[in-house]
């Protein structure tokens, strides 16, 4: 596995486990998180739309972020892939054409055609195998294009709920506030407590 394959994958890897926990890694998860102002409903079509935008209109940016750009990287890196790959092709064919032609040349022109044949034929072999590579490379990121988008919509379907949101919204009203305020035209403070 090349080293470039090999950091993609990793890479990949990390920002998938920091969009699955996220909130874990959020210094003070209470300022990431806000009242859902959207349905699930319309969450969920947003995560359909493109990976973490549902998550971060529910309030779990960090969740939401690590989605969106594990989403885009994998899939700038499979149209990079794609288009090398495609390019790759043309020019394999190309040389193809070209050692297929050489089986055709006159006997009189047979030795410097046997050479230019064999050292043809090794870089065809060579080609061949970075075309192997590629489309590896290629499917590899589509695989994690589409593990981030399905698990981004299992995601906003099962495990992101209006429930933990409104226990988390319960929990921070039952804190103290304090406000500043006006009382009797002199500043003052006001201490308030739901019960």
């Amino acid at each position: 596995m090349s080293t470039l394959k090999f950091v993609t994958i990793v890479g990949l890897s990390i920002l998938m486990l920091f969009g699955s926990a996220g909130t874990v890694f959020a210094q003070n998860e209470e300022s990431f998180i806000r009242e859902a102002t959207i349905s699930k409903r319309d969450a969920v079509v947003l995560s359909v739309l493109f990976p973490g935008l549902g998550q971060m209109t529910q309030g779990s940016k960090v969740k939401g972020i690590s989605f969106f750009i594990g989403e885009a990287a994998s899939l700038i890196i499979f149209i990079n892939a794609h288009e090398n790959y495609n390019t790759k092709q043309k020019i394999y064919d190309r040389d193809l054409n070209i050692f297929n032609n050489l089986a055709t040349t006159p006997a009189a022109k047979y030795q410097k055609t046997a050479t230019d044949a064999q050292s043809l034929f090794k870089d065809l072999q060579d080609e061949n195998d970075e075309l192997d590579n590629l489309n590896t490379f290629r499917n590899t990121a589509l695989i994690v294009a589409a593990g981030v988008y399905a698990y981004n919509l299992f995601d906003a379907i099962f495990l992101s709920s209006s429930t933990v949101e409104s226990k988390r919204a319960d929990r921070e009203s039952t804190k103290i506030h304090v406000n500043s305020a006006l009382i009797d035209r002199n500043p003052g403070i006001i201490l308030s407590k739901r019960f």
